[in-house]
């Protein structure tokens, strides 16, 4: 935890670092600004923070493009405020941003570019892997409203069941193979029974009748999951509704 915490901060830090002004720094004519990244390779997110101004106008916020290897990964304003910024520039306004992105490539180089195609900063991404259980839980958040019940279906283009959207999510986090069958789940080779109140994020519901899990879902915490739940609600975030479920883990 602590060597996380250090991580995550570092980057922050790192982010809206600002040099002591030089010289030529403050005759700058023209766009400036600094940038970090760092990509949690269990869940594929990208973040990128940092800060941009144009000299010319310091006043103002300037929206800047983000590009990773080249490639673009979005469009950001740099609207956030930032008193210790200002004090160090000798400015006043709003130019810190971030962005947030999916990026299920490795990212390396990231690049920040201002209006006019003027490349403001270069910077290698950093990468951290979350914890299995996060990484579980970001996945299965995205589809949440966004893709069908289909039975038989195990993917997003496909669309999903039960078994098939707990499959895809422990496979796209990296943390176990799992079949594509709620009981065959429930008996896959690691998994454990845990408590209710041992359960974590993560982990899964199996639902059972007659002896066996005839539906499987993945615990949010706080007595809520996310399932792949009928043909007509699709995919969803919802109370675990049943008291006959037990609870079962492979990496905690």
């Amino acid at each position: 935890m602590i060597r996380r915490a250090l991580v995550v901060l570092a980057f922050v830090s790192t982010a809206l670092a600002v040099l002591p002004l030089s010289a030529a720094s403050a005759h700058a004519r023209g766009p400036v600004g600094a940038v970090a990244a760092r990509q949690d390779t269990g869940t594929a997110q990208l973040t990128v923070s940092g800060w941009a101004y144009d000299a010319r106008h310091p006043g103002a916020s300037i929206n800047l493009s983000v590009y990773v290897d080249g490639r673009l990964a979005g469009k950001v304003r740099a609207n956030r405020s930032s008193p210790g910024l200002d004090r160090a520039r000798h400015i006043a306004g709003r130019h810190v941003f971030r962005l947030v992105r999916t990026w299920n490539r490795r990212a390396g180089t990231v690049s920040i570019v201002a209006p006019g195609h003027v490349i403001l900063k270069r910077s290698p991404a950093t990468h951290v892997r979350s914890a299995p259980g996060a990484g579980i839980i970001a996945v299965a958040k995205r589809y949440v409203g966004r893709v069908r019940y289909v039975e038989g279906g195990a993917s997003p283009r496909s669309g999903f069941d039960c078994s098939g959207y707990t499959r895809f999510a422990y496979a796209q986090a990296k943390v176990r193979n799992l079949p594509h069958n709620a009981e065959g789940q429930r008996h896959t080779r690691g998994m454990r029974k845990v408590s209710r109140a041992a359960a974590r994020p993560g982990d899964l519901v199996f639902y059972l009748g007659g002896g066996s899990a005839y539906h499987v879902a993945i615990y949010a915490g706080h007595g809520m999951q996310y399932a792949a739940a009928t043909p007509r609600d699709g995919i969803r975030y919802q109370k675990i509704w049943s008291g006959n479920v037990v609870f079962g883990t492979t990496w905690h």
